[in-house]
């Protein structure tokens, strides 16, 4: 199978059984000769039970002292699946995005992209073995939002890897240990599960930025200057920050260290 045929059919798919379809015979047997022309981010279709919902019926996100009630867990957990939904659509869409991107780019977002199918999957098994469903919950579209800023594999790297996927592993790693704290230890393994890769991910992140970086810039500035007021660097931040994960994933300490302290200018 083509690579383009897989994201096609994962990003346009408007059911969830497609857009969790694997290619067959897995990575080895994808070819990239015809990789198409650009195709401009439009929103990916869903079916009934889970589309976006109003800014009105959506929950805040739960504290984490309120984790001993099901109910929070639940919406916890689902917020993290949604998440990881939004991200294997921007996945497809990134390698329809960019055809001419370099292979090495191109097959390193394929493996993510099946790394995301796969969190979709444990977050939705987990959320069944809790008694609901993906869908029972209002979902919304934060991952979304920052797509229409992305214009080239550089911001694409910034926003996706290095913001997104970044603060996973301060938030994927914080909430294992409030899970564990309420003896929740199912959420809690599939927690350290998702911070586990995210690391790799963002070694991916890592490594492209210092491919793509312009020269006469630092890697953290080259990094701030593909950031929006939509998506600041402060959004590549969670709530204990994890330095050594971040070393683990190729960053510097110069490049964490900006990170750790960055406040916005106004």
């Amino acid at each position: 199978m083509e690579l383009q045929e897989w994201a096609m059919r994962v990003f346009t798919a408007d059911c969830l059984e497609e857009k969790l379809l694997a290619p067959e015979g897995g990575l080895k047997t994808l070819t990239d000769h015809e990789p198409g022309v650009a195709i401009p981010w439009s929103r990916p279709p869903r079916q009934a039970g889970i589309q976006i919902s109003s800014n009105k019926s959506r929950k805040k996100f739960p504290k984490p002292n309120s984790l001993e009630r099901l109910d929070m867990r639940i919406r916890c957990l689902h917020t993290f699946a949604n998440h990881e939904l939004m991200a294997l659509e921007l996945m497809a869409w990134a390698l329809l995005k960019f055809p001419e991107a370099e292979r090495g780019f191109r097959m390193g977002l394929a493996k993510i992209l099946l790394d995301e199918q796969e969190h979709f999957r444990l977050y939705s098994h987990r959320l069944d073995a809790m008694g609901t469903q993906f869908g029972d919950l209002p979902i919304n579209d934060h991952f979304w939002r920052a797509a229409t800023d992305i214009s080239t594999p550089l911001d694409w790297v910034c926003t996706m890897h290095l913001t997104f996927e970044q603060a996973n592993l301060d938030h994927a790693l914080f909430y294992s240990k409030h899970f564990r704290n309420v003896e929740d230890d199912a959420s809690a393994d599939l927690m350290y599960r998702i911070f586990e890769d995210e690391i790799l991910h963002v070694k991916f992140g890592s490594r492209w930025l210092h491919h793509y970086h312009q020269p006469d810039k630092t890697l953290f500035e080259t990094y701030e200057s593909c950031m929006t007021r939509h998506n600041p660097p402060s959004r590549a931040r969670g709530p204990v920050f994890q330095e050594e994960a971040r070393r683990k994933a190729g960053l510097s300490d110069d490049y964490i260290q900006s990170l750790k302290l960055w406040e916005p200018n106004d």
